[in-house]
């Protein structure tokens, strides 16, 4: 139990870190003030000062924040008090205040921790396919009368794209066919210098999931695949790591959307107890295995906090938006009313992913 809450912490503490960093530096870079910089929310723990900008580890270990100065929506309301503040006291204002920066100026602040969450994760998974390699989604075997045998797959093919998708790694393939069970499928292949497009249709199997505490229909063809690993240099690498971090957004979103078209569960949705429990059982398989986890969870973050609600970064960019088609910013009482619905909904989703946290202890 220790080791996973250690683990645990180190994930969360190091993500939001990567993010938080990614706001400071951009923020320094156009000569934003920054009085505080938070991993954490609410009250502080602990923390220090140098130059103008404090240091600190406040208790609510469920984000962090970077305080820029004459950020006004972020000063007041709902923002200041999720930041272990109340209302905001007078100040004169400064040309190094957030508000006062030119409109491309705050746009590259508001992304910049956005960005840095995307270049860790293809750091991290650069840095596995050099030390531990990666692996091609090369078909090993051909289960006899099987969806795949039909469809006409052979050993030796080589899977590039799968129901429109590229894929680059084994855990690809498999995650497009299981959401297909039942559906037909596209999948192409290069055989032999050659690409092959075959169509098959996946067998639903029953399958208990642990992470969800219960059955689920998966799609499966009859298939296996190599799990000979080749170690890359950094460029091969660097692809590999954009490849598949553009791979895995593109799940993140199609997860999303299939939320709200209702072909995924609410239940689905996972909370600091699930992401406790998976890095756990990641860090006992190796610091390989951690890594992509964190990349995976990193990737995550960043699709999250694009999302255009009030009170995440996405939100932040839809009012930059906003001014930038009017021409002048929404009034302050706007944006405070809208980040506090904002505010309302995160808490929400929040309490959800913990409560489906809760039933999965609790159905085991």
């Amino acid at each position: 139990m220790f080791f996973t809450i250690a683990v645990t912490i180190v994930v969360l503490g190091v993500l939001i870190f990567v993010h938080e960093l990614g706001h400071f530096a951009a923020a320094k870079s156009v000569d934003i003030e920054v009085p505080r910089f938070s991993i954490g929310l609410g009250p502080k723990m602990v923390g220090f000062r140098r130059g103008e900008t404090e240091y600190v580890l406040s208790w609510i270990p469920l984000g962090g924040y970077v305080k820029m100065a004459g950020m006004a929506d972020e000063d007041e309301g709902a923002s200041a008090k999720l930041q272990g503040g109340g209302e905001a006291t007078p100040r004169a204002r400064s040309s190094r205040d957030f508000d006062a920066k030119p409109l491309w100026a705050r746009v590259f602040v508001i992304s910049a921790g956005v960005i840095m969450n995307w270049l860790f994760a293809i750091v991290a998974f650069a840095a596995i396919a050099m030390g531990e390699g990666a692996i091609e989604p090369r078909v090993q075997s051909v289960t006899e009368g099987s969806p795949a045998e039909a469809a006409g797959l052979q050993v030796g093919d080589l899977i590039k794209r799968v129901d429109g998708t590229a894929v680059r790694d084994p855990t690809h393939v498999i995650i497009r066919i299981e959401r297909k069970a039942g559906e037909p499928l596209e999948i192409i292949v290069d055989r032999d210098g050659r690409e092959i497009a075959v169509t098959t249709t996946p067998e639903g199997i029953e399958e208990f999931s642990e992470m969800m505490g219960e059955s689920r229909t998966v799609g499966r063809i009859g298939i296996s695949i190599g799990d000979d690993r080749a170690r890359l240099g950094v460029g091969p690498a660097l692809a590999q790591g954009w490849g598949n971090t553009v791979y895995w957004s593109g799940a993140v979103l199609q997860f999303l959307g299939d939320l709200v078209t209702g072909r995924s569960s609410a239940r689905e949705v996972g909370g600091p107890l699930m992401i406790g429990e998976i890095s756990g059982r990641a860090a006992r398989a190796g610091f390989w295995q951690l890594l992509g986890f964190m990349a995976i969870i990193s990737i995550n973050l960043a699709v999250f906090n694009l999302l255009p609600i009030p009170v995440l970064d996405g939100g932040h960019l839809l009012f930059l938006g906003i001014e930038g088609i009017r021409g002048k910013a929404l009034s302050l009482e706007q944006r405070l009313r809208f980040t506090t619905v904002g505010m309302v909904f995160v808490v929400g989703l929040m309490l959800w992913a913990v409560g489906n946290d809760l039933l999965r202890v609790l159905l085991r």
